[in-house]
C-alpha cells in the first residue's frame, strides 16, 4: 500500500493562507509570546513567517528563491519541518488563533521550498573563504547537519560521520504519510550544496575526543537517541522496536492484529502505520488517557482516522506467546490520584483489574528511547540535539545545533562563550544569502538615495518623531505630510476609511501642524539623517486674487528652502478640492495649475527639486501636464517635476448624524483599488519628458516596479506603511532587487522605463483565438458557482463537476475566477471545440 500523501497546498489553498497572515508588528510566530499566564516560544529556530510569507505573496519566481531563502537560512531542514512541526510552535501564538483558525505556517512553508525546487529556483548560498580550521560532526541527523549547515558558512571545513547508510537521522522514522521522503532528502541536499562539508556514512565514531588526534580544532557529538526504553517483562524480546519499524515497516509486513504499547507520537506513527500497511487491527495500549496523551490534533485525527484502538489507563505486564509467535499480552489497569497530573511516578496499579488479551499477532514497543553515547569532559567536545535534551521536535534540534554551532566557532576563536536565548532556541542565521543581490539605488534630481522608495506626504510622514521612525526602518526618504502658515486647518478627528483589505480612503488633507515647526524639523532631520532624502509639502492660497496667492506660494517656498529642505512637494491635487479652485481640484484646472507653478520657479530656488501634485480625476491627463510642462521649458535651470498620480476622489458612505440615510463623504482613495487607475494615468504622460514621482496605488513591490517600467524616478508609498508597518521597507527592496537579477536588469535607472516607449498594447492588437475552459476533477469541491458563467457555456454533470459546451464558451475566464479552489483554468481548444464556437 502506498503511504506518501502531497503534503503540499494547492496554488489556491497558498493563497489563502498567504494572504491570511496579518504581517504582524510583534511576530509572535517568530518570538513567541505570553498568553493567559502561559509563554509560547513561537519558532526554535527564529524563522520568520511574516517575512517569507510576504515575500512569497507576489508569487514571481524570483519570490519564491527568496522566501525559500529566507527559511533555509534560518532552518536548513525547512522543508521538513513545513511537514511535520507540530502546532505548538509557531502556530500556537499566531494572532488568529483566537480569532478564527491559525496561519497554517508549517504548510506554507514546506510548500514553498517545494514549489522554489521544482521550478528550478532553490536558493544557492554564496561560498565564504575557508578559514583553515575542521571540525567534526558526530551524526547526521537535524542537529548535526544544522551545526555543520552554521559551521560551513563561516569558513570551517565540516566533516560529518555516521553509522547509518543514509543521512538524516531521527528524521529517518518520520512516516512517510507526514514526511515525503524526497522532501528529506531535498534538505539535505541543500545542506550539501552549502560545500565545505563532507558527509562519511557508516562510519560510525564511539570516541568524540579521538578525532582532536585527526586534525580537528573541535568535535560536535549529535549522536541522537537510538537505545529503546525497556519495558523489563516477560516476552519483550519478541516484541519490535518502535524506531526499527519506523525505519523500514515494510521489512516487518505486519497483518492481523497489531499492538502498540506507548502513549506519544511515536507511539501513534507505530499505529497508523501499521494500520495504513494492512494490517488487520491496530490498537494502542498507554498509561496515559487520551486527554494526557501528548499528540498534536493532526495525530490524534489520524489515530482516529485509521480507526485505531486506544487503550488507556493500561500497563502491560506480559506479552503472551505461542510456538515462539506472539499470542497475546497480559493487563492491568491503572490510575492517578484525583487532581494529580499524569506522571510515572503516580500511576498505580489497581487490584483485581488485571485481564487477558487473546488474539495479538504482534506487538511494537514505542515508550522511549535515550541516548547510551559516552560523554567526555573535553573542553574540545561538545554536545547537541536529542543526547543533550531528550526527545525533540526537528526544529527544536536544529536550534540546538545552531546554537552548538556558536559555542564551537567562539572556542575556536578564543571569544566569550555566547549565551542562547534557550537549550532549543536559536537566533542564528546561516550566512551566505544576499537579500539585495542587485543594486537598487536610485537619483532623485542628482541626489543619490538609497532606493527610489520614498514616503509621501501622509499620515506616517506627519512630524519629526514619525520620519526618524522611518528612517530607523531604512526608508531612502520622505514628503513631509503638506502644511501651511496663517491658513484656518480643519481635520476631522475621524478621517480614514476602508473599502477592503488594500484599499483605504483617506479623507485627511493637511498636517495640523504649522509651517514654522515643519521647517523646524526638517532642519532637525537633515543634521541627524544627511543621507536621506528629507522633503516637504506645502502649497498657498487659491482665492483668485493672484498677488495674495502668488506670496502666499511664493513665501510657503521660501521658508522651506530657508530650512534647507531637500525638495518641496505642492499639493495641486487634494481629493476633497479646495475654496476657490475652478474645478474641485486645482490640478484638473491646466490654466491655474501653469499660473501656480510658474509663481513658485520664478522665486524659488532652482537647485532645490519642485514637484507638483497632480491628479488622475481629469478628462485628459496629457492635456494637464503638457501645460505644466510649458512652464518648465521656461525655468530651464529649474529641478522640476511632476507627482502623479495620487488617490482618487470617491464617496465613502459612513454612519453620522443624519437621519435619512448614511453620510456621504468625499476621501482620497488609496492603495491597490487605484493601481490600475495610475497605471493608465502615468502611462499617457510616459512620452511627455516630464521627471514624475510615481505616487497612489502601488501595495508591493511589483506594483512599484510598474510604476518605475512605466518612466516614473522614485515611487511614493502611504497606504502601504498604514496597513503593514514601516518594516516593509526591507521586503519592497528585496522583492525589487531580486526581480531585477531575475530579468537581467542590472540597475534602477536600467529599469526606469522599461515598458516603454508602446507601454499600451492596442485592444485590437490582443490575439482573437478563444481558449476554452477545462476542470482539474480532484481540485473541485462541488460549489457549482461556475454555472454563473454569463455566457451559459457550463453546466453540472451528475458528479456535480462543470462541463464546458464548446458551442457557447468563448474563453473570457470569467469561471477561473468564480473558482475559489482553482480547479477550473483555461487551456487551448482543439480543432474541433474551434470549429464548434457559434458566434454568428
Amino acid at each position: 500500500m502506498e503511504l506518501t500523501e502531497e503534503l503540499i497546498l494547492t496554488d489556491a489553498q497558498l493563497k489563502d493562507e498567504l494572504e491570511k497572515c496579518e504581517y504582524c508588528e510583534e511576530q509572535p510566530c517568530r518570538k513567541g509570546c505570553d498568553i493567559d499566564g502561559k509563554t509560547l516560544a513561537g519558532c526554535p529556530a527564529e524563522m520568520s513567517p511574516p517575512d517569507f510569507i510576504m515575500a512569497a505573496r507576489v508569487n514571481n519566481p524570483s519570490d519564491l528563491r527568496r522566501a525559500a531563502a529566507l527559511i533555509l537560512a534560518s532552518n536548513p531542514f525547512g522543508g521538513v519541518c513545513g511537514m511535520v512541526c507540530p502546532d505548538r510552535h509557531c502556530m500556537a501564538p499566531c494572532v488568529h488563533k483566537g480569532y478564527d483558525r491559525s496561519v497554517n505556517i508549517p504548510a506554507i512553508q514546506a510548500t514553498l521550498i517545494d514549489k522554489a525546487r521544482r521550478l528550478g529556483v532553490a536558493p544557492r548560498f554564496s561560498p565564504p573563504e575557508r578559514n583553515g580550521k575542521k571540525v567534526a560532526v558526530i551524526g547526521a541527523g537535524p542537529a548535526g547537519l544544522a551545526a555543520a549547515s552554521v559551521l560551513a558558512q563561516r569558513g570551517y571545513e565540516v566533516e560529518v560521520f555516521d553509522k547509518s547508510d543514509r543521512p538524516g537521522g531521527m528524521a529517518l522514522c518520520i512516516p512517510p504519510y507526514r514526511l515525503r521522503p524526497d522532501m528529506l532528502q531535498s534538505d539535505i541536499d541543500f545542506v550539501l550544496s552549502l560545500g565545505g562539508i563532507k558527509l562519511n556514512l557508516e562510519s560510525g565514531i564511539e570516541d568524540p575526543a579521538a578525532l582532536l588526534e585527526r586534525g580537528f580544532g573541535a568535535v560536535l557529538a549529535a549522536p541522537g537517541l537510538w537505545e529503546p526504553v525497556k519495558l523489563g517483562i516477560p516476552g519483550e524480546e519478541l516484541a519490535i522496536g518502535a524506531l526499527d519499524y519506523l525505519r523500514d515497516p515494510k521489512k516487518f509486513k505486519l497483518q492481523g492484529r497489531v499492538a502498540v504499547i506507548g502513549g506519544g507520537a511515536t507511539a501513534a506513527d507505530c499505529a497508523v502505520t501499521a494500520a495504513r500497511s494492512g494490517a488487520d487491527f491496530v490498537e494502542l495500549f498507554a498509561l496515559e488517557n487520551l486527554g494526557e496523551m501528548q499528540l498534536t490534533a493532526a495525530e490524534m485525527g489520524e489515530l482516529i482516522e485509521n480507526k485505531v484502538d486506544i487503550n488507556g489507563r493500561v500497563s502491560v505486564k506480559e506479552i503472551l506467546s505461542r510456538d515462539g509467535r506472539v499470542s497475546g499480552l497480559r493487563l492491568v489497569k491503572v490510575g492517578i490520584p484525583p487532581q494529580a497530573c499524569f506522571s510515572l511516578d503516580c500511576v498505580e496499579e489497581l487490584a483485581g483489574c488485571d485481564q487477558t488479551r487473546d488474539g495479538i499477532d504482534s506487538v511494537i514497543v514505542a515508550i522511549g528511547s535515550r541516548s547510551t553515547y559516552p560523554r567526555v569532559a573535553n573542553p574540545a567536545v561538545f554536545y547537541a540535539g536529542d543526547a543533550v535534551n531528550g526527545p525533540t521536535t526537528v526544529v527544536e534540534a536544529v536550534a540546538s545545533g545552531k546554537n552548538a554551532a556558536d559555542k564551537i566557532d567562539a572556542f575556536l576563536n578564543r571569544k566569550a562563550e555566547p549565551t542562547p536565548p534557550g537549550p532549543v532556541k536559536s537566533f542564528t542565521v546561516i550566512s551566505g544569502y544576499n537579500p539585495v543581490p542587485v543594486p537598487v539605488q536610485a537619483d532623485f534630481f542628482g541626489r543619490p538615495i538609497s532606493s527610489p522608495f520614498l514616503l509621501s506626504a501622509a499620515p506616517p510622514t506627519d512630524g519629526l518623531e514619525q520620519v526618524k521612525k522611518a528612517y530607523e526602518h531604512g526608508w531612502s526618504g520622505v514628503i513631509m505630510k503638506t502644511a501651511f502658515d496663517n491658513l484656518p486647518i480643519h481635520i476631522p478627528a475621524s478621517y480614514m476609511n476602508m473599502f477592503d483589505e488594500l484599499t483605504y480612503g483617506n479623507c485627511d488633507n493637511v498636517s495640523g501642524h504649522s509651517l514654522d515647526r515643519v521647517c523646524r524639523e526638517v532642519e532637525e532631520l537633515i543634521r541627524i539623517y544627511p543621507d536621506r532624502m528629507t522633503g516637504a509639502s506645502t502649497g498657498g492660497t487659491v482665492s483668485g486674487r493672484d498677488e495674495e496667492d502668488r506670496a502666499s506660494w511664493q513665501g510657503n517656498t521660501k521658508k522651506l528652502e530657508t530650512a534647507g529642505a531637500m525638495a518641496i512637494e505642492y499639493s495641486l491635487s487634494c481629493p476633497q478640492g479646495g475654496e476657490g479652485t475652478e474645478g474641485d481640484i486645482v490640478s484638473q484646472n491646466a490654466e491655474l495649475s501653469a499660473r501656480i507653478i510658474d509663481w513658485v520657479l520664478e522665486a524659488g530656488d532652482p537647485g532645490v527639486p519642485k514637484l507638483f501634485k497632480l491628479s488622475p480625476a481629469v478628462t485628459d491627463i496629457s492635456t494637464i501636464v503638457a501645460a505644466v510642462k510649458e512652464v518648465f521649458l521656461r525655468y530651464p535651470k529649474a529641478k522640476a517635476g511632476i507627482t502623479l498620480g495620487n488617490t482618487f476622489p470617491s464617496l465613502a458612505f459612513k454612519a453620522g448624524d443624519k437621519k435619512s440615510w448614511e453620510e456621504g463623504v468625499v476621501v482620497g482613495m488609496s492603495g491597490v483599488g487605484i493601481a490600475a487607475i495610475n497605471y493608465l494615468t502615468l502611462a499617457k504622460v510616459a512620452g511627455l519628458d516630464v521627471s514624475v514621482s510615481g505616487n497612489g496605488g502601488p501595495m508591493n513591490y511589483m506594483q512599484a516596479a510598474h510604476f518605475l517600467a512605466l518612466g516614473v524616478k522614485t515611487v511614493q508609498f502611504c497606504t502601504l506603511v498604514e496597513k503593514f508597518g514601516l518594516g516593509i521597507f526591507n521586503e519592497m527592496v528585496s522583492g525589487l532587487s531580486h526581480l531585477m537579477a531575475d530579468r537581467g536588469i542590472g540597475s534602477v535607472s536600467e529599469l526606469i522605463g522599461k515598458a516603454l516607449p508602446e507601454p499600451i498594447r492596442d485592444f485590437m492588437e490582443l490575439p482573437a483565438e478563444k481558449q476554452i475552459s477545462t476542470v482539474e476533477e480532484e481540485l473541485c469541491v462541488h460549489c457549482g458557482n461556475c454555472v454563473r458563467c454569463p455566457y451559459l457555456a457550463i453546466s453540472l454533470n451528475e458528479k456535480v463537476l462543470p462541463e464546458t459546451d464548446a458551442e457557447k464558451c468563448v474563453g473570457c475566464g470569467m469561471c477561473t475566477f468564480l473558482c475559489f479552489p482553482g480547479a477550473l483554468s483555461l487551456r487551448d481548444r482543439t480543432a474541433e471545440e474551434a470549429a464548434a464556437l457559434k458566434e454568428d
